[in-house]
């Protein structure tokens, strides 16, 4: 379905990330709203490519090219049954695939890179000629993250740029916020709902686990990395298994394609990264959608928090379009005014698990105040949830 909206073109399709194999028995009720997004539904997805964001072709990036990280061994990229290369999505600007890496054959290379032909990974490559400089800014900031202290836990592993296809080489991690997140409300359907309908999908503990790990992920990165993400979302998040009794997944971050420094008052928007040609409603904060014709903008760290409390609210639920019982017009006036997120998702056929005044509602509340800067910094909302 496609419908203009203040000329910007949104189209409903699928998710980049498909469940896998064990859970293609649980299918997506509630795709989250894409824009210009197309997906190989034959393939299941590891890394989903990211949300496309228009950038400049000239925008500075933070690093000088040689100071990226390089991935030096040449990549295989696997074939199916029909000798096509596998993809794990496919966006405006890129599509991922799946590859292997083998060591370089030509002389004068660098060493080869720590890795084995037996890994996996997702290869973000462009897929046209003007998303290269997309992909070379989104190379900078991994690079750049990856050179801070405890990145490990928070973003998605990253390999290095890889020179000849202009790609991206990223770890391969198996679950999507997303996916885990449907898995979740399916397996709910089936549990005794007098004992469970006024609890996350997941259960309380683990609920609360996985928001402190999200929030202290977000607040890495505004605090030690000093970037703001752009485009947070359940697609945009991975997990990775852990030993953790409680909520057993790592969250990472991953598409830094939207990402902006965090920037003074008085200093001018770095506008040159992002634009609202593409954005995900109900997890855009309100500010930016009333900011669709204007060109001087950029996602600030406010809107950084409203998004994750977007994300936190449809975990709690187990429906990732919040608003699932409307129409996608209605949806996208609603979260016009998400300030009333809250009461919008409660008033939703899986509203009872955020009941007035519990800790759900205590987490996100200060999250989604409609003023931007009365909205609680990450460090006071990682407090917030340790204490709920």
């Amino acid at each position: 379905m496609h419908t203009p909206i203040c000329g910007v073109e949104i189209r409903t399709e699928a998710p980049f990330i498909a469940p896998a194999a064990a859970r293609q028995k649980f299918p997506m009720a509630n795709p989250p709203i894409q824009l210009s997004l197309q997906t190989d539904k034959s393939t299941p997805s590891l890394t989903p490519p990211v949300t496309p964001i228009a950038k400049d072709s000239h925008a500075p990036n933070p690093f000088h090219e040689t100071q990226l990280t390089y991935f030096t061994d040449d990549l295989d990229l696997c074939l199916d049954s029909n000798n096509r290369h596998v993809e794990f999505g496919r966006g405006v600007w890129s599509t991922v695939y799946k590859a292997r890496a083998k060591p370089s054959t030509l002389l004068g290379t660098p060493p080869s890179s720590p890795v084995t032909a037996a890994q996996v990974f997702a290869v973000k490559a462009p897929l046209r000629r003007d998303a290269r400089p997309v992909l070379k800014a989104e190379a900078a900031t991994l690079t750049r993250l990856t050179r801070l202290p405890n990145h490990e836990a928070h973003i998605v592993p990253y390999y290095g740029f890889h020179v000849e296809m202009c790609a991206l080489v990223l770890s391969a991690i198996p679950l999507s916020l997303a996916t885990f997140t449907e898995d979740q409300a399916e397996l709910a359907r089936h549990k005794n709902p007098m004992q469970t309908m006024f609890e996350p999908v997941q259960g309380p503990a683990s609920f609360q686990d996985l928001a402190r790990k999200l929030i202290a992920g977000l607040n890495w990165l505004h605090d030690v990395a000093g970037l703001v993400h752009g485009d947070i979302k359940p697609q945009n998040i991975l997990l990775r298994e852990t030993e953790s009794d409680v909520f057993p997944y790592e969250p990472v971050f991953i598409d830094f394609s939207a990402t902006v420094e965090i920037r003074s008052e008085d200093a001018p928007l770095d506008t040159t990264r992002a634009s609202m040609s593409s954005f995900t409603p109900p997890f855009t904060a309100p500010e930016m959608l009333a900011a669709l014709m204007c060109k001087e903008m950029a996602p600030t760290a406010a809107s950084d928090v409203f998004s994750l409390a977007a994300t936190l609210l449809a975990v709690a639920t187990g429906d990732l379009l919040l608003y699932s019982n409307m129409n996608h017009r209605l949806r996208l006036e609603m979260a016009r005014a998400g300030h009333q997120i809250i009461d919008f998702t409660r008033s939703g056929m899986s509203g009872c698990r955020v009941p007035r005044n519990g800790f759900v509602e205590r987490i996100v509340k200060p999250a989604v105040v409609k003023d931007p800067s009365m909205r609680i910094s990450t460090a006071e909302w990682l407090k917030l949830v340790r204490e709920v």
